[in-house]
């Protein structure tokens, strides 16, 4: 230890005839003696934090959950979990006393509309003859707007209770009224979930039916806020033993104070090979060149982030823009693959930098 420190004297020493140079001149020998050893930069291909486990999960705008409009008791179910359903297809059917008057006010409604427009186009012949005053053209055309509106209400609370344009059209012509409604799949998807049962009472509301797109999914997981430092939106993936791509598209600026950990989202640019609920490890395909060196390898010099790069005759304290992740640091600039930076040692030749003139960090 001694010989260290009068070796580290002895090279002070000299420095000021070396600063114009930007190089802290340290011989093999030297270097060998003050324990500084280099590791080259690496590049994150080769790096475990290019590596990322994630879940297949339905995307937000291909996942469904049917609900109960109104009311009522489940009186039948036609899918189980797991069936695979087209758009249209029945999923359950609930009886409803409150669809019974809600079918009974449209009717009525409808009839009172019929009734204003008859009314409307007789009193528009006589506006024509200068027959209608008016005052009475403008009650006529009152009754009127608000009958259509009365009748396009319940119209549409009649689709919201899950009648389709063709039940709708079919109770306009047939004036028959039901008490069941049949609640249908808005989509081309797997059911998921089927909570209720035969006979259950429904307040409304309730859940019936969870349906999943089968070709719309993306991919989630939770990686450690080092870990996810260096992801960022854009980033483009590669599925390892298989052929799909992906991008980045979300790294959350939020850490779950349980875990401490941060959720990672992307997307995959094709499906085939992916099953909702399967875990999957893809590699980190940077825009450019992605870099790591080991954690020791970056110091503070003047609250700048230095890497001490070995030159011919020495080391150069180098500038770098780095981003934590898993034991080291990705580089952002810098440094190029293949330079060898100082791992172990640093102390000394952050004390030959401070000696050149440099801050104390």
């Amino acid at each position: 230890m001694m010989q260290r420190i009068l070796l580290f004297l002895l090279i002070l020493s000299s420095w000021p005839l070396q600063a114009a140079a930007e190089i802290l001149a340290v011989s093999d020998d030297q270097q060998r003696l003050l324990g500084i050893e280099v590791q080259p930069v690496r590049s994150a291909t080769d790096a475990d934090a290019a590596e990322l486990t994630l879940r297949v999960v339905f995307s937000p705008d291909g996942e469904w959950a049917i609900k109960t409009p109104l009311p009522g008791i489940l009186q039948r179910t036609w899918v189980q979990v797991g069936d695979r359903v087209a758009r249209g297809d029945a999923l359950v059917t609930v009886r409803s006393p409150e669809l019974v008057s809600l079918q009974r006010d449209f009717l009525k409604a409808m009839a009172e509309f019929a009734l204003q427009q008859s009314a409307l186009e007789r009193n528009r012949k006589l506006k024509d003859a200068g027959s209608v005053s008016s005052r009475r053209w403008q009650e006529t055309l009152y009754a009127f707007n608000i009958a259509r509106a009365e009748y396009s209400g319940l119209r549409a609370q009649l689709m919201l209770a899950g009648f389709s344009e063709e039940d709708v059209d079919r109770l306009n012509a047939s004036a028959e009224v039901t008490p069941d409604m049949t609640l249908r799949a808005p989509a081309d998807a797997i059911v998921l979930e089927r909570p209720a049962m035969l006979g259950d009472h429904l307040e409304g509301s309730e859940l019936l039916a969870r349906l999943g797109e089968p070709d719309k999914l993306m991919l989630e997981g939770v990686l450690s806020k080092s870990a996810a430092a260096y992801l960022a939106a854009g980033m483009e993936i590669s599925m390892q033993d298989g052929g799909n791509q992906g991008v980045i598209v979300l790294v959350s600026n939020v850490i779950d104070p349980a875990t401490q950990t941060v959720r990672v989202r992307a997307e995959p640019t094709g499906i085939a090979g992916l099953t909702p609920g399967q875990l999957t490890r893809w590699t980190v395909r940077a825009g450019g060149e992605l870099l790591t060196v080991p954690s020791a390898a970056i110091v503070k010099l003047d609250g700048v982030d230095i890497a001490y790069v070995r030159v011919p005759g020495g080391f150069s304290a180098r500038p770098v823009t780095v981003r934590g992740t898993v034991g080291g640091w990705i580089v952002a600039n810098g440094l190029v693959a293949g330079d060898e930076v100082a791992v172990t040692g640093t102390a000394a030749l952050k004390g030959m930098s401070v000696g050149m003139g440099g801050g104390d960090g």
